[in-house]
């Protein structure tokens, strides 16, 4: 009872550290990528891969096998005369050992098996590459969830406040019979909304905080706001053929179906080697001893050989010839999903380029807005303090500012998912350090 107490209180201990630190995104994608059920099992055939091709390679190295017997054997034999020399009745003990080395010298059918087991070495890892970039994505994804549900929080909490505020004003002016009685209900009305857009706000940053926990496998915990940044709107081509061109040959998608295409032409080795000549070469060393014999008494024998032996198929009921059909079926099978990835891989990095080139136009625009937005809002509040502004102008132009600034968040954090998504298309993300675009950080509101 003791130990099980002290060990919920150890995970309770361990979870409050993990919620009371400060998770970046470097660190969010590295919890995600040591948690994550669907890493290990690629780790797990990645793994499973590379044996393919240490038995691709052992079919093609020296086979040594070693045999033995051992028997006791009684022998009785009638003749139809009497015979003095050989004896009627025997019992003899045989052993024998035999060592023998065959090493191939040509066979096709083996050849491509090593080859195939290369290649499944190579798209193990390429698969592993793919889920890890997946994840990688869905995690900054969701980091990027949070960190605009903490900004559209705190926008949303500022205007419940400015309505507040102006609803007391309002109430207080009502009562002292200078404004009229719609006024006091429009601030009212505001305010009610604005409580409103708070509690959804608050779902939604609790509901993309879970979504977070869940990949992260931690509790809830701080996470850093963006920062304006673009790593590669300096050296950024003007067209996207650039991206299309090298998401075509380094894109992780075109490399495997490349893998997959590589290994179905070994297949097609395959088929043509099982009824091609296999050669091999042989040494072999038997050593035999018997007891007794005819003539009353033991032997021993010693053979060596050395030769090269020549196998050729001549018929297996037309398996070898339907094999090879079927090899060759995949093999246009796999070169058409080639060039269909091939094709999405363009596709994608051409929208990943233009998505990256709106989000820079996107994040410019929202900064001049949220200028105006701002001197706009101050304008109306000191409109209304010397009587020339009405207060809806001045919740007007607060709830233009307060959205304002949570499309500013947005931006930001759209901005750095763009550059994400193109370093994805052309298969960098998971082989370069994620961007230090995140600053100090914020508390959680």
């Amino acid at each position: 009872m003791i130990a099980r107490t002290v060990l919920c209180f150890v995970c309770l201990l361990a979870s409050f550290s993990a919620w009371a630190g400060e998770l970046s995104l470097a660190r969010a994608v590295e919890l995600a990528v040591e948690n994550a059920p669907a890493i290990q099992a690629a780790e797990a055939g990645r793994d499973a891969a590379k044996e393919d091709l240490i038995i691709g390679r052992a079919a093609l190295l020296p086979h040594l096998d070693l045999t033995g017997s051992y028997q006791y054997q009684t022998s009785k034999t009638r003749y139809d005369r009497s015979q003095n020399i050989f004896q009627p009745n025997l019992k003899y003990r045989d052993s024998t050992v035999a060592l023998r080395m065959v090493q191939p010298l040509f066979d096709l059918e083996r050849w491509a098996g090593y080859r195939q087991g290369e290649v499944s070495a190579e798209a193990g890892e390429m698969r592993l590459r793919l889920e890890r970039q997946r994840l990688i994505l869905e995690t900054v994804q969701t980091y990027l969830e949070v960190v605009t549900a903490q900004s559209a929080l705190r926008a949303a909490r500022a205007k419940e406040e400015a309505a507040e505020r102006l609803a007391l004003q309002a109430e207080a002016v009502f009562e002292a019979g200078v404004s009229a009685f719609n006024e006091r209900l429009d601030a009212d009305s505001r305010r009610d909304l604005a409580r409103a857009e708070r509690l959804l706000a608050e779902n939604n940053l609790d509901q993309a905080t879970e979504r977070l926990d869940s990949l992260t496998g931690v509790m809830a915990a701080k996470v850093s706001p963006p920062a304006i940044f673009s790593e590669l709107s300096a050296s950024l081509p003007e067209q996207s053929e650039v991206w299309e061109l090298r998401a075509a040959e380094e894109a992780l998608s075109v490399r495997l179906a490349r893998l997959q295409f590589r290994t179905a032409e070994e297949e097609e080795t395959k088929a043509w080697g099982s009824g091609m000549p296999k050669v091999e070469g042989f040494a072999s060393i038997q050593g035999n001893r018997a007891t007794s014999g005819q003539l009353g008494t033991g032997t021993r024998a010693r053979d060596e050989a050395v030769g090269v032996q020549v196998t050729l198929p001549l018929f297996s009921g037309g398996g070898d010839w339907a094999q090879l059909r079927k090899s060759k079926k995949a093999a246009l099978q796999t070169a058409f999903a080639l060039q269909d990835d091939i094709r999405l891989a363009r596709l994608t990095a051409r929208q990943a380029f233009l998505g990256y080139s709106a989000s820079i136009l996107q994040l410019h625009a929202m900064q001049k807005a949220i200028v105006s937005v701002k001197e706009a809002a101050d304008a109306a509040r000191m409109g209304h303090e010397v009587g020339l502004r009405t207060m809806t102008e001045v919740l007007d132009a607060d709830e233009r500012r307060f959205e304002a600034e949570k499309n500013l968040a947005e931006a930001e954090a759209q901005l750095v998912f763009a550059e994400l998504q193109l370093k994805s298309s052309v298969g960098v993300l998971d082989t370069e350090p994620l961007p230090e675009v995140f600053g100090a950080g914020l508390k959680s509101p």
